[in-house]
């Protein structure tokens, strides 16, 4: 058990000539009401809290097209800010979006919130960003390692591409994306969503996404200290569903499947150094996700609920997994053969998975005031003559938020 007590303020200045700043700073920190002191809550032990300027960035803003460069937050399949922790992943570098063609999103970049292609509402829009550096969800610092090594590393580039558009009254959305994670993986991410309503309230929900990813074939090769040569991984995913009623309610299968390619990276095992388990792939949950157990494979119910015209939204999924080399769940140690933990792996070992979240807006008591739940509950098969592995994993994060 841990609590803290944490917060963050952003400030972004009027713009001149299409010029303004931001800054912002976050903080956690320990309340003593639990002695047992969350690292990802209030830093790396013996500390307990974290105080960092996250945000410090000079913006170019003209028409369609922002450029930003400093501190900063944005928002991509494979970096992001997470969004299950007390303090945002953010990131050093220079990051830009232009709405090619159709309605620009002008009024997103007028706050501190992050660049990003998600949730616009022009047709053709395109984002690239350099990273050097990033400051961890649990660090005061920024460092230029990753999840991965806390050798310096060059860190990495992305580009995306968003097109969307309405179709004989459906509605077509398509991203791509490339990255290359210097010394470590270039990577490749593409999705496809397609709406097409029934009638009133009502339509159905069909989404696909595949990953590819090989040698970064740039800079200093980190994969030996990995213990791997190359990286070698492939995820195909598929979401089918319906969204209905006024609240926009949805409940979808969804599925993800990751092939054994031997000899490379956890034998088709996936790298993505700047995001942890933040729901890209469709059987993601909150602590588990086929991107750390693959290769193997995922299926499931995921869904989403409103209430009470949006102030109470729920969400629930059930996920079951099968991974080919079954770690109990563990993908944090890179210290056994091809990258795997340590210890001998549970073949084709099945896990499952339960997410239940909730969030309630308490705007009517104080304006900016929200609650918010949310638990996962995993648990890990075991086999005679493996290792007995803890279970099950229970995790629970309970807030109260004050915005204003």
């Amino acid at each position: 058990h841990s609590m803290a007590l944490g917060g963050h303020l952003y400030l972004h200045s009027p713009s001149y000539v299409g010029l303004s700043l931001g800054v912002g700073g976050d903080f956690a920190t320990w309340t003593d009401f639990y002695q047992h002191e969350d690292p990802e809550l209030t830093g790396p032990y013996p500390s307990h809290g974290i105080a960092i300027l996250r945000l410090g960035y000079l913006q170019y803003h003209y028409g369609s097209v922002v450029i930003r460069g400093g501190r900063e937050f944005i928002n991509t399949p494979y970096a992001n800010m997470d969004y299950y922790t007390f303090n945002p992943r953010a990131f050093t570098g220079v990051a830009a979006v232009w709405d090619v063609l159709g309605h620009p999103q002008d009024a997103n970049w007028a706050g501190n919130g992050p660049l990003t292609l998600s949730g616009s509402p022009a047709t053709v829009s395109v984002m690239f960003a350099r990273e050097f550096s990033y400051a961890p969800r649990f660090r005061s610092t920024f460092t230029t390692g990753n999840r991965y090594t806390d050798a310096h590393t060059n860190g990495f580039y992305t580009v995306g591409l968003r097109y969307q558009t309405p179709f004989l009254g459906n509605h077509i959305a398509v991203q791509l994306w490339d990255y290359n994670f210097y010394g470590f993986a270039n990577m490749f991410y593409g999705q496809a969503n397609f709406s097409a309503p029934i009638e009133q309230n009502l339509a159905l929900l069909a989404g696909f996404q595949m990953i590819a990813e090989g040698n970064s074939g740039a800079g200093t090769n980190f994969l030996h200290a990995l213990n791997a040569n190359s990286v070698d991984a492939r995820i195909y995913g598929v979401r089918l569903g319906v969204e209905f009623g006024t609240e926009h309610d949805t409940v979808a299968l969804v599925g993800n499947y990751s092939p054994i390619n031997y000899n490379s990276f956890r034998h088709g095992g996936l790298i993505h150094p700047y995001n942890d388990l933040s729901g890209t792939e469709y059987t993601t949950t909150m602590q588990t996700g086929i991107s750390d157990f693959g290769p193997g494979y995922a299926y499931g119910i995921a869904s989403n609920f409103g209430f009470l015209q949006h102030k109470l939204l729920v969400n629930a999924s059930f996920i079951r997994y099968v991974a080919r080399y079954g770690y109990g769940g563990s993908a944090y140690s890179y210290n056994g053969a091809y990258g795997f933990p340590t210890g001998e792996a549970v073949p084709n070992q099945k896990l499952w998975s339960m997410d239940v979240g909730f969030s309630y807006n308490l705007s009517s008591l104080l304006q900016g005031l929200t609650v918010a739940d949310y638990t996962d509950i995993s648990v890990a098969q075991n086999q005679a003559n493996y290792p007995q592995y803890h279970n099950p994993y229970f995790s629970n994060r309970f807030y109260l938020k004050y915005h204003f």
